[in-house]
């Protein structure tokens, strides 16, 4: 267990969406508890906002204020800010979109409700809300993506969260223009790492921001290759851009 996933089911408990006796009773928990200082503080101040119940003069505010902040530092160690977010209906479906303070940091195509979304955002983020106002320019910019109006984005992204290979990837997958297919061992080119084609998969099946970094664009050399939000998406992002028929790849080939 990770010192993340310590900090998410500790949210829940001040959430009230896990009891206190049920926290600790994993003997995984238990086990990273006795070998995490940090975590183990946490915990202790979790404990003690629990124990003050409304008897408080002031401290409780206090703890509580402390121990989100601890629950901050440890996300935000592993790069997972707060983030504020919305939904988009588009002809591939509800498309999730978060946003941090440097700018767009996740695109969510395959989460069938909000609740399902709310409760991947509470494995990566120490706090999430509902910000339409927040989210509006990212929203408005992939309705026009879908809707024909617009071929690229001029959004910020948060790509904190990934390793600096995949960083490079997504940097250079960015600049692929509207209408343009490249390969993998084009973007390893691209990058200065010419033996790295495979990697270069598994860093677009991370990208975090897909479409507005898009990773859709990129390739098998003999078929369509894989996608993080699966095949029929890619296929039907190709399809939005002209590529439903392109002589060049074999559409049922997964790589």
């Amino acid at each position: 267990m990770t010192c993340t996933e310590i900090a998410t089911r500790l949210e829940s408990v001040l959430a009230g969406d896990v009891t206190e006796a049920r926290f600790p009773s994993s003997s995984t928990v238990r086990s990273h508890l006795d070998g995490c200082a940090n975590c183990r503080g946490a915990w202790e101040r979790v404990r003690m906002v629990l124990e003050r119940g409304e008897d408080s003069d002031g401290e409780l505010d206090e703890a509580v204020l402390s121990a989100r902040e601890a629950l901050r530092q440890r996300f935000g160690a592993e790069g997972c800010p707060p983030v504020r977010y919305d939904w988009l209906d588009t002809p591939i479906g509800s498309v999730f979109v978060a946003v941090s303070d440097r700018g767009v940091c996740g695109v969510t195509f395959d989460a069938s409700t909000e609740l399902v979304y709310r409760r991947r955002l509470a494995t990566r983020a120490p706090e999430f809300y509902r910000d339409e106002s927040a989210v509006e320019p990212a929203l408005s910019q992939l309705d026009d993506y879908f809707s024909g109006r617009r071929r690229g984005f001029s959004l910020a992204t948060d790509l904190r969260s990934v390793s600096d290979f995949t960083s490079r990837v997504l940097t250079a997958t960015g600049q692929i223009q509207f209408g343009t297919l490249l390969r993998y061992g084009d973007i390893a080119q691209l990058i200065g790492s010419p033996a790295a084609s495979r990697a270069v998969g598994g860093a677009l099946g991370r990208n975090p921001v897909p479409i507005v970094v898009p990773c859709h664009r990129v390739v098998a050399g003999n078929g369509i290759g894989g996608f993080t939000g699966g095949l029929a998406t890619k296929r039907a992002l190709l399809a939005h851009e002209g590529h439903g028929a392109h002589p060049r790849f074999d559409w049922n080939e997964q790589g």
